[in-house]
């Protein structure tokens, strides 16, 4: 299809969308239960269609500012909840107009509504992240349709509004936010906290991690920090810049759902009577689940006790993260299990939990030139691309390279094995299939090696398919494939980069997050 034609075919598919949704609600509302859980749910639903039905709105009045990828991506995933929706209308017609008893109608009801909430909160979570990258585009008319529709939603006022327009509003707030992260007007805003705020001295550590526990001095308030230590050798001045402007951009995250936690600010740490930075620590909010944390590296290192659905459910929540750093225009650089926290639901080991992407000390801006040293540790090595293994990188950092190291998590996530042991010494772990010496290949020739990667694309192809299916194998492959020449997901960086820094963000949405949604086991 061309572009217009995609538009049309993706604002049609949207509009099925809203009008299956209004049908299920009504079909819900008539039903009339006095279930609480029904009740509460429909709320949930209108709340979640209120907020499609404004970004749909708003992509009527900008889609001539959206490239075709973006249009393409947005038709998929209209067409995929709107035939979703349209088999749970059809059920549910066909159940509720039969005789029977209530009771066994009052089941099917709520047995159909957990369902569609489930759907509409993952479908979400895929969209969100496309809507963001919408106003990474420059230009004078998205902001002003966008001011222009926040101000008409802000005119009834949040006392006694329905809950269209209390979606409304809060939706396009959130997009008024992340644009003005785009347009630079987030430089004055305050994020510096003072040092002695905190009880350093009581810093509480997380095993296999280098994020901390500290509870705020006088209250018993605790926060996640990631410390960036400032070295002799470091240009202090760009790692401050960066350090500020992304708490600034975190500052904003208003849900645990993205699968990044919201920064409460940036402390600039000095050693007692100097004057110079010894460290910038990022602060995080812990979520509401206040329990402590564990890293995924210490859970691979246990047998799994879950179902599959879960370890599935953690594979889409990191790609989530990853699609939400990427849209913030900013790359992790460390994503591995030790920076991946999971806060459990109870003592249990039967359940993950929800899982967060932290590890924040060796980030950097897109804007940002790279630094290109690296380091000589096997098990940094192997979370890393081949261009960017051994003491001197040759690879500029690009977003790509997170989607490899992702890969490898979700390689491990699949086969439920750590390919890190801590028995004592750091060795590899029998699942890996490597030896300390096979790292040593790169340290001798100082040169990108792809020996590493090949054998980890092997392993997937060899051992993933018996334990999580052929879909789920191809996403990995996919990831870890990122930077092959013929790799028709994604292709060289060169082919992809774009002014805005959309067009990757759209391809990993369509190629990866996408995909592992549609797995179902």
């Amino acid at each position: 299809m061309s572009g217009v034609e995609l538009g049309l075919a993706s604002l049609a598919a949207a509009d099925l969308v809203l009008k299956y949704g209004r049908k299920l609600i009504k079909l819900y509302k008539d039903y009339n239960s006095a279930d609480d859980y029904v009740k509460e749910s429909i709320l949930l639903v209108e709340a979640i269609l209120s907020r499609a039905d404004t970004q749909v709105g708003f992509l009527k009045q900008v889609d001539d500012k959206l490239s075709n990828e973006q249009r393409r991506i947005q038709f998929e995933l209209y067409e995929m909840l709107k035939d979703r929706l349209h088999i749970t209308v059809s059920k549910l017609e066909s159940v509720i107009s039969e005789k029977g008893i209530k009771k066994v109608k009052l089941a099917f009801v709520k047995s159909s509504i957990k369902e569609v909430v489930e759907q509409l909160e993952r479908w979400q979570r895929i969209f969100d992240p496309t809507w963001l990258l919408i106003f990474r585009t420059r230009d004078i008319i998205m902001d002003t349709e966008l001011q222009t529709k926040l101000e008409a939603s802000s005119r009834t006022g949040p006392v006694g509004e329905s809950i269209a327009a209390q979606a409304s509003r809060e939706t396009l707030g959130e997009a008024h936010a992340f644009r003005r992260i785009v347009n630079g007007e987030l430089d004055q805003v305050h994020v510096t906290l003072p040092q002695e705020k905190l009880n350093w001295s009581q810093a509480e550590s997380i095993s296999f991690s280098s994020t901390q526990i500290i509870e705020r001095i006088g209250s018993q308030k605790r926060y996640l920090v990631n410390s960036i230590p400032c070295h002799s050798n470091m240009d202090i001045a760009s790692v401050r810049a960066d350090s500020e402007d992304l708490a600034r951009k975190l500052h904003q995250i208003n849900s645990e759902d993205c699968g990044l936690l919201a920064c409460y600010g940036l402390v600039k740490r000095r050693n007692s009577g100097q004057r110079k930075i010894s460290s910038l620590d990022l602060v995080f909010q812990m979520p509401q689940n206040d329990a402590k944390p564990v890293t995924l590296r210490e859970r691979l290192m246990q047998p799994q006790a879950f179902s599959l659905t879960e370890a599935l459910n953690l594979s889409r929540h990191l790609a989530g993260a990853v699609s939400y750093v990427h849209a913030y225009h900013f790359v992790h650089k460390n994503i591995r299990p030790e920076n991946i926290l999971l806060f459990p639901k109870n003592e249990s080991n039967t359940s993950l939990g929800s899982a967060y992407l932290l590890g924040f000390d060796s980030f950097r801006s897109v804007n940002f030139q790279t630094l290109f040293e690296g380091d000589i540790t096997w098990e940094g090595n192997l979370y890393r691309h081949p261009g960017r293994q051994g003491l001197r990188a040759h690879d500029k950092y690009v977003m790509q390279h997170d989607v490899y190291s992702l890969g490898v998590c979700l390689l491990e996530i699949g086969l439920w094995a750590s390919f890190v042991q801590h028995d004592g010494e750091t060795s590899p772990g029998e699942a890996l299939g490597l030896t300390v010496e096979d790292f040593g290949k790169i340290q001798e020739t100082g040169k990108p090696s792809s020996f590493i990667k090949d054998h980890l694309v092997r392993l997937a192809q060899s051992k993933l398919p018996m334990k999580m299916g052929d879909r789920y194998t191809a996403v990995v492959v996919t990831c870890l494939c990122c930077l092959d020449e013929d790799n028709d997901d994604f292709g060289e960086e060169s082919d992809m980069r774009d002014d805005d820094g959309i067009l990757i963000g759209v391809k990993f949405i369509g190629k990866v997050l996408m995909r592992l949604n549609e797995i179902s086991i």
